[in-house]
């Protein structure tokens, strides 16, 4: 299914942009994104974002998911736990 550029924004992660459908990313998603798609999100992850919805930043729990806005900025890091 193609997506209409209209229906897409554009958010970074770990410094590489990605042009996503506007929407709700998850926690994997953000983690496959930032790692690939063999990247298992139960090897232990930190995600942190800036730039949300109203300028706000905060944390992603893993089994969450989160409303991406144009220009949101990820950081996904691996914790070394599981």
């Amino acid at each position: 299914m193609t997506v209409p550029p209209d229906h897409k924004v554009k958010i970074e992660v770990n410094d590489v942009q990605h042009t996503v459908p506007k929407g709700k990313l998850s926690f994997d998603d953000l983690v496959r994104l930032a790692f690939g798609e063999n990247a298992n999100p139960a090897d232990g992850y930190r995600i942190s974002y800036d730039r949300g919805r109203g300028n706000a930043s905060g944390t992603l729990k893993p089994g969450s998911s989160i409303e991406v806005v144009e220009g949101m900025d990820f950081t996904v890091t691996g914790t070394g736990l599981s």
